[in-house]
């Protein structure tokens, strides 16, 4: 964790409290915008996301590259399973609580693929293949405006959560450390 140079201790105060604290704040601006704004652009597979940036900043999957490429892999990764698969024609598993094999096969290409190219860019964010399979399962359909809502989503913890993150972790901006 960063530390702060005048005490030793961390950025922000004990883990109990930051942890918890930045996570809730960071939930409801995302929320609250979203709110304003009329749009889902807080969706589930941001919970794990925001959860990495407070409460575990310094690790290489909660950086803003893998936080960026990770959920646009997941993105791409449920987009060909569910063109593959045929599964668009398919009703949402998540609304019409049935589980059809072409949602099934298109989850398991989405994972796949998902787990394969994060790990060839080095661009791990296993909240990522949350994104995967939310599209993979119909919870967000291929359309614009659904693709639209995980990257505005996305945007706003890199927005938000960054320099949250980068504050606990001790990187100053412009640092090469764990960025």
């Amino acid at each position: 964790m960063g530390e702060d140079t005048k005490n030793g201790k961390p950025f922000g105060g004990p883990e109990w409290f930051w942890s918890p604290v930045t996570a809730a704040f960071t939930t409801l601006l995302i929320g609250g915008v979203a709110v304003i704004a009329g749009q889902p652009w807080l969706c589930p597979s941001l919970g794990p996301s925001i959860f990495l940036h407070v409460h575990k900043p310094n690790l290489e999957s909660a950086r803003l590259y893998n936080t960026v490429m990770g959920h646009l892999i997941g993105v791409a990764a449920g987009a060909v399973g569910v063109l593959l698969t045929g599964a668009s024609q398919a009703p949402s598993v998540l609304s019409s609580q049935t589980m059809l094999l072409s949602r099934v096969g298109a989850s398991a290409i989405a994972m796949g693929i998902c787990l394969l190219v994060q790990q060839l860019l080095k661009a791990s964010h296993p909240p990522a293949a949350a994104t995967a399979l939310l599209i993979a399962l119909g919870g967000f359909k291929l359309v614009p405006s659904d693709m639209l809502a995980i990257a505005v989503g996305v945007g706003l913890i890199v927005l938000i959560g960054e320099p949250l993150r980068r504050a606990r972790a001790g990187i100053l901006f412009g640092d090469k450390r764990n960025q």
